[in-house]
């Protein structure tokens, strides 16, 4: 291909024309070119056209600018009407074609179109230059097409650009500043072909990268529903999840976890991308962090106990390492999960395995009680083991003992213990509440007083401290004596002697202090209102008395106990049903023993022979209610939700024994009296016989009913 100023052969330009006719006459040929692919999203065609209607014009400009600045320097003396005129053709087409778009619902149409006037503004560049070299605008054309339309449009537009170039080739077109542009038919054909082969490559090409476009959107696809899954599992699961970096950043926290924390309430983001150490500092879950900083556990979970204010939550927890795919550790993660009601079922079921071994038993466990016959101390909890022992060691010396703790905890039951294990056993046991007697009687209380010393006393009083000589004085609520009477007990302590009121001498006397308090002596030491001397004095020995509710464990003990000692028929002893002892067992007890030994005094006044859960007073049972009902709100369970069900039972299997059970026992406890057995459990004479028909326990004689 060259330029020179003669025309093109024409009848070489004739043969060409025919075969090209030729060529397109064919059906098949035709279908296969003027078929158009309809896997094209159309707003992803008009997107692309949109950018093509830019690339244009920033070409063409270009190359017609560059053109037009090359003929200006050469001194061109031609006018350049035809130059700018394609420019400013090129403007108004682009500018047309993107009005159109915007507003056409033939999307294809339009690209065919535009890649047709794309072809003519390219011919037209070229035939305005007077440069084949400028072909390569078809080149882009054609690869335009095959990426829109696949192999199909490039070659429709490849056969276009082709006669384009024909005719161009040909001399068909006048010549501009003389010049004109001719080719050998073989070159023209051999462009032609060269032209429809690229846009088979192309078209080729196109379809590959569909295809890959495909797949990597399908696995795109894929990947996104299966994050989906991942995610719903992730907060789907019961259990809490937190992992965290290298770095201890968290990186995912589920539902379940926020639940369990009691921070349900909270969006993921107030946690992820932040350190494990502030949050667990701002939510006062410090034990989370340091659960980080352990080892990786093993297959066996571990157990921790959560404190979350005044609430504790007990959790089973695992902590794994997370690794990549060559195994290198990118974090850690920690499993855990609620066993608060857990822990409570199993420590109900243990109360109900010790209830029942008691009431089986006659006799009480001596490590359980200490005392005498009418004096018991029940309990066999660690700390009520120690208060034992701390008695039996306190009761062989002299020391003087302070015995503290809450009001009903049973310090006179210590004093009197102390004073029973003793060598002064054989004395008297004086006891006196100083908080009861009026102050200006206190004294002539405790000291005694002359005949004379005040009016009204009409005869010599010895006191209570002669009259305990060789035994104990128990002086509960010691603090509140005045302080003018802590002076002359202090005396007594330090000189074992003691003067009357309107006495002028000092007697001596024998006798063993202790002292007891619901008080905290050490700040009405601080306010004035206790002698610091005396405190140090009388605290020789300190025993400190639990409360009930630290030593809930004790109570099916103490309940058995108060039972016995309070009921009236000591043959027959009352029963208690499972359900009023878990409502015992979760009672507070602010009035401690002494209210636990009225609430039993109570019941069997109501019960008889059984206590259940409608002979309890009125709080034990508000109280039960309302700790179900916080539960409910804080998300651990609702009230219907509170028992735990370890599946599948045999649910008649279990009934069945249990009755049997019941019936044995109530036969036991009346002495095989039917009648008597009946009225134990609450049922008529007639359903008592059919139940033990049921279960083989009749003798088959006449029933015996009284």
């Amino acid at each position: 291909m060259h330029e020179q100023d003669v025309p093109c052969d024409e009848s070489a330009l004739s043969s060409f024309s025919r075969a090209a006719r030729s060529l397109l006459a064919g059906k098949t040929v035709r279908d296969f070119l003027l078929s158009t692919p309809d896997h094209q999203d159309p707003e992803q065609l008009r997107e692309t056209l949109s950018k093509l209607v830019l690339v244009r014009v920033i070409i063409l400009s270009g190359l017609l600018s560059t053109h037009a600045w090359v003929w200006l320097v050469a001194g061109g003396k031609q006018s350049s009407t035809w130059l700018f005129s394609v420019i400013g053709l090129t403007y108004a087409v682009s500018a047309a074609n993107a009005l159109w778009l915007r507003k056409t619902s033939h999307i294809q149409r339009v690209g065919y179109l535009q890649l047709v006037v794309d072809v003519i503004l390219s011919t037209l560049a070229i035939y305005v230059t007077s440069s084949l070299v400028s072909i390569s605008l078809y080149l882009l054309i054609i690869v335009a097409a095959a990426l829109m339309f696949s192999r199909h449009g490039a070659v429709i537009i490849a056969a276009l650009s082709g006669l384009c170039y024909a005719a161009l080739a040909s001399g068909l077109l006048p010549p501009i500043g003389g010049k004109s542009f001719s080719a050998a038919p073989q070159d023209i054909l051999g462009v032609y072909i060269a032209l429809v082969g690229i846009a088979v490559m192309s078209g080729y090409f196109a379809k590959q990268l569909e295809l890959v476009n495909s797949i990597a959107n399908a696995k795109a696809r894929d990947l996104t529903e299966l994050t989906k899954q991942q995610s719903q599992l992730f907060n789907d699961v019961s259990d809490g999840i937190i992992t965290v970096d290298l770095t201890a950043t968290i990186t995912s926290i589920n539902e379940a976890a926020r639940a369990i924390m009691g921070l349900a309430a909270l969006d993921v983001s107030h946690f992820v991308g932040k350190p494990l150490k502030s949050i667990a500092k701002d939510f006062e879950l410090q034990e989370l962090n340091e659960l980080f900083q352990k080892e990786e556990t093993g297959h066996m979970p571990e157990e921790l106990t959560l404190a979350q204010g005044e609430q504790e939550k007990h959790l089973s927890y695992s902590v794994k390492s997370l690794t990549d795919s060559e195994g290198s550790r990118i974090g850690r993660m920690l499993i855990f999960n609620d066993v608060s009601q857990v822990k409570s079922m199993k420590h109900r079921l243990d109360m109900h395995e010790r209830m029942t071994k008691l009431l089986a038993e006659t006799n009480e466990d001596p490590r359980s009680a200490l005392g005498t016959a009418d004096i018991q101390m029940i309990g066999e909890t660690p700390v009520m083991q120690r208060v034992f022992s701390l008695v039996r060691r306190v009761a062989a010396s002299e020391a003087s003992v302070l015995i503290t703790g809450e009001s009903g905890t049973g310090k006179e039951l210590v004093a009197k213990a102390i004073h029973t294990n003793s060598d002064r056993a054989e004395r008297p046991f004086i006891a006196i509440n100083c908080g009861a007697i009026p102050e200006n009687l206190i004294e002539s209380e405790l000291f005694g007083h002359k005949k004379g010393a005040f009016t009204g006393a009409v005869s010599d009083n010895p006191g209570l401290f002669k009259e305990a000589k060789g035994g104990t004085i128990f002086l509960d609520e010691v603090g509140e004596l005045p302080l003018h009477l802590q002076t002359k007990l202090l005396r007594v302590l330090q000189d074992r002697t003691i003067r009357s009121v309107g006495d002028t001498r000092d007697v001596a006397v024998d006798v063993r202090i202790i002292a007891a308090t619901n008080r905290e002596l050490k700040r009405e030491i601080a306010e004035g209102r206790f002698r610091e001397d005396l405190y140090y004095r009388l605290n020789v020995v300190n025993i400190m008395l639990p409360s009930l509710r630290d030593r809930t464990e004790d109570i099916p003990l103490l309940v058995r106990h108060f039972t016995v000692a309070l009921s009236r028929d000591k043959e027959s002893v009352p029963q208690i049903s499972p359900e009023a002892l878990d409502l015992l067992s979760s009672y507070t007890y602010p009035g401690n023993v002494r209210e636990l030994e009225n609430i039993i005094e109570r019941a069997l006044v109501l019960g008889g022979h059984a206590i259940l859960p409608e002979h309890l007073p009125e709080e034990v049972l508000s109280a039960s209610r309302q700790h179900h009902s916080s539960i409910g709100k804080n998300g651990a369970a609702t009230a219907e939700e509170t028992e735990i069900v370890l599946l599948p039972v045999n649910l008649e299997a279990i009934l069945e024994r249990m009755e049997r059970d019941y019936l044995l026992k109530a036969l036991d406890q009346s002495n095989g009296v039917k009648k008597h057995a009946a009225e134990l459990l609450g049922l008529n004479f007639r359903s008592f016989r059919y139940r033990l028909k049921k279960y083989g326990l009749s003798d088959n004689s006449a029933d015996e009913v009284s």
